[in-house]
């Protein structure tokens, strides 16, 4: 009697398309529990779930949870041109030989940019739980979707990406910011009747997100840039350690330059170049983001929003609050309940 299990087992697709992909996974798995978006299996393969959802035409999201019996190579056919481009935050180990060339960080996770064209064949270990959240792009969809709204300069650098027909293939450890992508799939119970939309906010708030990354070089840099990984790293746990508490004023730069051993002039040039931003702005965009949130809640008033993001005068939140959303928090919390009411 001929072994289910195959320690060569591996699947052919097209790389980048997501139906040729779910296709030879779902046979190789004898996936045989499906619904409009979940496919779920538990048998000799292993265990695990599929989300799948096509946005919108040039737009899919895809998400894997597995815990497989054997390995199984992936072994995607590239295309001649770049026609598709592929975002995807995975386990480290899926890509172990690639990320070997990197600093460690503390995450298991990465993050991956590839084209079409480009052959990334790659792994899903046996006996290791298999998470991956990836983003298919068409050409067509970012010129229209990304580079169009974009300012000259960033849409020259973007377009300089995805029009070559070279293979693309670029990784690098996860930053704080995409790390909450992961925290929100892992701890959402999304494989209930929010479903899409769920995947829909994840899936943009990841693209916009990723995109603005990629455009101003705080992710993928060169290994041959005078940045060190380690203290690309450094800033991003310094970051960490400013946003766990937004009640709190943000510290100095000599305090914060201090803290990670580098002179007040090499840490504002490699915050600016991770972040695209001073450490005062982006600490305040973060507070206002919360703001809001806390607004949109509606659980407090105004005055204990202010407090609660770290101002010491409610009139000077809602001043700038007010220049930077084009409106007052008051009126804001006046729309939401107009939208709450509409509902």
């Amino acid at each position: 009697m001929k072994s289910l299990l195959n320690t060569n087992a591996s699947i052919v697709f097209e790389n980048h398309h997501s139906s040729s992909f779910l296709n030879e996974l779902s046979e190789y798995l004898q996936i045989d529990q499906k619904s409009r978006y979940v496919h779920q299996f538990e048998n000799s393969h292993g265990k695990g779930q599929i989300l799948f959802i096509e946005i919108e035409e040039g737009f899919e999201v895809e998400l894997l949870q597995l815990h497989l019996n054997e390995d199984l190579h992936l072994q995607p056919i590239p295309s001649e041109e770049n026609t598709r481009w592929n975002v995807s935050i995975c386990n480290d180990y899926i890509y172990a030989k690639e990320l070997s060339e990197l600093t460690p960080n503390n995450s298991p996770y990465c993050v991956v940019l590839s084209s079409s064209s480009a052959s990334n064949t790659r792994v899903f270990p046996a006996n290791c739980p298999i998470f991956s959240f990836s983003l298919t792009f068409s050409k067509n969809w970012i010129e229209a979707n990304i580079i169009q709204d974009l300012k000259e300069d960033p849409a020259e650098r973007l377009n300089e990406i995805i029009q070559t027909n070279e293979p693309v293939f670029m990784i690098d450890n996860i930053d704080i910011d995409l790390h909450r992508i992961v925290d929100t799939l892992l701890n959402e119970d999304i494989y209930q009747q929010n479903t899409k939309l769920l995947f829909y906010r994840t899936a943009l708030d990841l693209t916009l997100m990723f995109f603005k990354k990629l455009i101003n070089k705080s992710i993928f840099i060169p290994t041959n840039q005078h940045f060190k990984k380690r203290d690309i790293q450094k800033i991003h746990e310094i970051n960490e350690v400013i946003l766990a508490d937004l009640s709190k004023p943000c510290p100095s730069i000599e305090e914060l330059s201090k803290s990670v051993g580098m002179s007040t002039a090499k840490f504002k040039t490699l915050y600016k170049a991770i972040f695209n931003n001073s450490v005062y702005n982006y600490h305040l965009n973060e507070r206002l983001v919360q703001a809001r949130k806390f607004l949109q809640s509606g659980k407090y008033t105004i005055n204990e929003v202010a407090y609660m993001v770290g101002f010491n005068y409610p009139s000077s939140f809602s001043r700038i609050f007010k220049k930077t959303f084009g409106q007052s928090p008051l009126q804001f919390m006046g729309l939401h309940y107009e939208e709450g009411q509409e509902e």
